[in-house]
């Protein structure tokens, strides 16, 4: 555990010394939950409007990825359900030790900026319910069936 709290100390100071874009970070007492708050950029469809996104380390952190999910209001967004899960194959079959939590950001950022319009995700029915951040061990990415 102390190598993963040494890695998010890291993570936490690199982010804060130099934060993308858009996003602002908020850590409270403990490091291992981080809320991001994050601004739709200028020019995509959600210019201005503000999210939160709630990032929970797990202690097999960086072997296994954080979980990442929007805190309610969240985005309608193809990709992001409305209990705040956010379908990016990042989030689990692709992630590696070697990527950061603001990696993670900064494609979530991507994904809405690159947005054309705003819609909820097709299977939204099949995870409104759930509680959010699980780990996303067996899901079918919506790009996946492509």
């Amino acid at each position: 555990k102390g190598d993963s709290n040494a890695r998010i100390q890291k993570e936490l100071r690199s982010f804060l010394a130099n934060p993308p874009d858009n996003c602002k970070l908020i850590v409270g007492s403990n490091m291992r939950n981080w809320v991001v708050q994050i601004t739709g950029a200028d020019g995509t469809i959600y210019a201005g409007e503000k999210y939160k996104l709630r990032i929970l380390f797990p202690k097999e952190y960086p072997t296994k990825p954080p979980s990442v999910y929007f805190l309610k209001p969240t985005p309608r967004h193809v990709h992001v359900y409305s209990n705040g899960d956010i379908c990016l194959n990042l989030l689990g079959k692709d992630w590696r030790p070697q990527m950061s939590a603001q990696l993670l950001v900064v494609s979530i950022l991507s994904m809405l900026s690159s947005a054309k319009e705003k819609k909820i995700p097709p299977d939204n029915a099949m995870h409104a319910d759930n509680a959010p951040g699980q780990q996303q061990t067996s899901w079918m990415y919506h790009d996946d069936r492509t």
